[in-house]
């Protein structure tokens, strides 16, 4: 129906217009997400391609192996319509090596987003370098599929919104805005995945349903759901669902349609045989079939039990432990990227749950504000049951209650399924995505603030492009080759394996707290083409130097790039984080090393390593500055230090603790005095030692630290009886000349500090 702009509506043209240039941006903005984001690297993507594969080689369905198949999964369970197309289209292609080319990533970190490397299940291999070749091309192609499936789920969207609001075009538009700039979407839609199959069938079936609710039922329409919720139930088992669902709501259908005037029985024969015939025969016909084989195979007709085995077998949840999932269940649904293990920023999430939020508050004040009105569809007194329920079904607010009942019936089903085994995935979800798009479109008109909708269409476009160039991009980018080693690195040129040399390094972070991540750039180059692959290992060590205070165990660039896949004689550019732990004696200047190990290694203590860096680590908040005692040259004073006094056995150990406080930049080092005689003698026994044991030497202070040190005298055993004072005080390394020492003000004889006495009995 054309519209006129000063009717609030956009014309016929532009209406149109406007709905291909969102379809175009999705389009475009999907195979971008192809394209930046790694094959593989979406959940599960390697299970789906080699189900695939199986069949485009073999020309029979798979089964479940009786011992784990790593490259296969469970996917062999999955009903197979999706993978069966995909077979046709990769047929053409050469991937009968692809088992042999695709390399699992054994450092991997599935499901934890505080990792920062081992982001990515496989390695990325030459095939995938454009031009594709071979599995990567095929892959590639089957991604291409997961995009069209998304365009046609968006045009379900529109055209439910449509029967929705034949009068208001721009909410169809918003509908299909929302969900085709949702990154989640994105990313599922550009992924070798049999959700996109079950997510277009899904909407699809729904957009009928909704149009046998609102416009009249016929036996091609009621023919063509069944072949639709057939190969639904041919794509996922949310196909069983949704027949279920339907039969719901084509029972509702018919008591809204009974006319008393008529013959009940023949009208309940008019329904029963038509959903026979026309619905549930053409599902049978299509996925019944498929239903007997798993029974017959797996003792399980929808072969659930094969998911729930391979997963461990049953977790045995309660509901509530599966609703203490919800927020990972709620995050995944909007931007979950990688093997759940990349986020999107923070303001991301704030965005949606600010739409989603909106959408609620226009649903709860529409229903507010219709309170009254609900209120009188009440049932008087006197009314007949099934008068008064046909007078509810015929209101124009129960098609959206049936589209709320959808999405509960996809969240239940998720649930049962969770109970069982771990599942707490969003794009699960998507199966109900019409009646989400729909339900908050209708939120967010409800508010009528202005521009809400084109503000609603760009929040989202902003975050889903975010995603896509500023989490996916740089998360899967690969290490750059340098011509040369760049000015601000260090120069190495250590041969740590065979054929393998790091010519320099670079630590690009100077100053962290613990918890903190690390940034380091290492240059590599091949000297020969690499045969074997030795993974990376780089370790930070604090004052312990026999615990790491962070490490990360991976192949080159951040484990998407090992040395076999290098070009000889180019200088790699391997840029990587390391997170320190939680739990650092800091301030400490942690030292750094790095070392290639293979993957069968089993000492690796043996293996040669390279100190490539140093990192200043200083405590998260630094200890209370107390008031100064002692001052020592220009920069550095003393707030407490242990007084000693008492009878101590010749040989006993006396610990002496000292808080250093920098008042400014010491800028050398320094070693701490502590001596034991008379200040004008040599010593008869001496602590000196640089500061916290030469893990923070003075040289790093800044304005306003406050260090925490511990020093150690031993009394000599052959110390004549006595009484004899301990003397504190510093000196430069290099030269030993003693820093003025002052005490309020006035210098001190010696530059050294009474600190106590210590008594030795004859």
């Amino acid at each position: 129906m054309k519209q006129t702009a000063r009717q609030g509506y956009l014309p016929s043209f532009s209406h149109r217009a406007t709905l291909a240039l969102i379809l175009l941006v999705y389009l475009l903005i999907t195979i971008g997400y192809g394209l930046i984001t790694p094959l593989f690297e979406t959940p599960d993507e390697h299970f789906h391609f080699f189900t695939i594969n199986e069949i485009a080689n073999s020309g029979q369905l798979p089964r479940m192996p009786e011992s784990y198949d790593e490259l296969l999964g469970p996917e062999p369970a999955q009903p197979p319509l999706y993978y069966l197309l995909a077979a046709l289209l990769t047929m053409p292609f050469d991937t009968a090596e692809a088992r042999q080319q695709v390399q699992l990533n054994p450092f991997a970190w599935i499901g934890t987003a505080e990792a920062v490397v081992n982001l990515n299940r496989t390695l990325v291999t030459p095939w995938e370098q454009w031009p594709w070749q071979g599995y990567a091309l095929a892959g590639h192609a089957i991604r291409g599929l997961s995009t069209l499936l998304g365009l046609g789920t968006l045009l379900c969207i529109y055209a439910s919104a449509q029967l929705l609001w034949p009068q208001d075009g721009r909410s169809a538009l918003l509908a299909t805005a929302i969900i085709g700039f949702l990154p989640q979407f994105n990313f599922i839609h550009a992924a070798i995945t049999n959700d996109t199959l079950i997510t277009f069938l899904a909407s699809a079936g729904v957009w009928q349903l909704l149009r046998l609710w609102q416009t009249g039922v016929t036996r091609q329409r009621l023919l063509a759901l069944g072949i639709t919720i057939g190969l639904a139930a041919l794509a996922k088992n949310a196909g069983i669902l949704l027949l279920l669902y339907a039969l719901g709501v084509l029972f509702l259908l018919a008591v809204r349609n009974y006319d008393a005037r008529q013959s009940s029985w023949q009208q309940v024969r008019r329904w029963v045989g038509g959903t026979a015939v026309y619905l549930i025969l053409p599902v049978l016909l299509i996925a019944g079939w498929l239903w007997l084989r798993n029974q017959a195979l797996y003792g399980d007709f929808t072969a659930a039990n094969q998911f729930i085995a391979v997963a461990g077998g049953d977790r045995g949840y309660t509901l509530w432990q599966v609703l203490a999932e919800s927020g990972g269940l709620w995050l995944s649904f909007f931007a979950v990227f990688g093997w759940f293990n990349l986020l999107a920023p923070a303001w991301v999430y704030t965005v949606w749950h600010g739409i989603f939020l909106a959408a609620a508050v226009g649903l709860a004040w529409a229903a507010f504000r219709q309170l009254p009105t609900l209120l009188a569809h009440l049932k008087p007194k006197g009314e007949p049951w099934l008068v008064w329920l046909q007078r509810q079904l015929a209101q124009p607010w129960l098609p959206g209650l049936l589209l709320f009942g959808w999405l509960l019936a996809v969240y239940a089903g998720l649930v049962t399924f969770m109970l069982q085994t771990e599942a707490a995935q969003g794009r699960l979800l998507f199966p109900a995505i019409v009646p989400i798009a729909l339900g908050v479109t209708a939120g967010l008109s409800q508010l009528r603030w202005p521009f809400v909708y084109g503000l609603a269409a760009a929040a989202a476009l902003i975050t889903t492009l975010a995603c896509l160039f500023g989490v996916i991009a740089p998360a899967y980018a690969l290490p750059q080759t340098v011509a040369a080693l760049p000015p601000e690195a260090t120069p190495l040129q250590v041969a740590l394996a065979e054929g393998i040399e790091l010519v320099g390094a670079r630590v690009e972070t100077e100053t962290a707290v613990p918890g903190d991540i690390i940034w380091f750039t290492l240059y590599w180059q091949t000297t020969q083409p690499i045969t074997t692959m030795p993974a990376l290992k780089v370790e930070l060590f604090g004052r312990d130097l026999t615990e790491p205070i962070g490490q990360i165990h991976t192949f080159h660039g951040r484990g998407l790039y090992p040395p076999t896949y290098w070009p000889t004689n180019q200088i790699i550019a391997d840029r990587f984080p390391v997170r320190l732990t939680e739990f650092v004696d800091a301030p400490v200047l942690a030292q750094s090393f790095v070392r290639l190990v293979p993957l069968a290694a089993e000492n690796e203590a043996d293996l040669p390593s390279a100190f490539v860096g140093a990192v200043k680590i200083v405590p998260a908040e630094w200890p209370a500055a107390g008031e100064e005692i002692v001052r020592l040259g220009d920069d550095i004073g003393v707030t407490a230090v242990s007084q000693l006094s008492g009878e101590f056995q010749r040989g006993e150990t006396l610990t002496i603790d000292v808080t250093w406080q920098a008042t400014g930049r010491p800028g050398q080092d320094y070693a701490t005095l502590v001596h034991l005689g008379a200040a004008d003698q040599p010593p008869l026994a001496q602590g000196d030692a640089h500061p916290r044991d030469g893990s923070y030497p003075t040289r790093l202070w800044q304005p306003g630290e406050v260090i925490q040190d511990r020093y150690f005298l031993t009394i000599p055993e052959e110390l004549p009886g006595g009484c004899y004072t301990v003397w504190l005080g510093m000196y430069e390394v290099v030269g030993f000349s003693r820093l003025p020492l002052t005490v309020g003000g006035a210098r001190q004889p010696h530059d050294v500090y009474p600190i106590g006495e210590v008594c030795v009995a004859d």
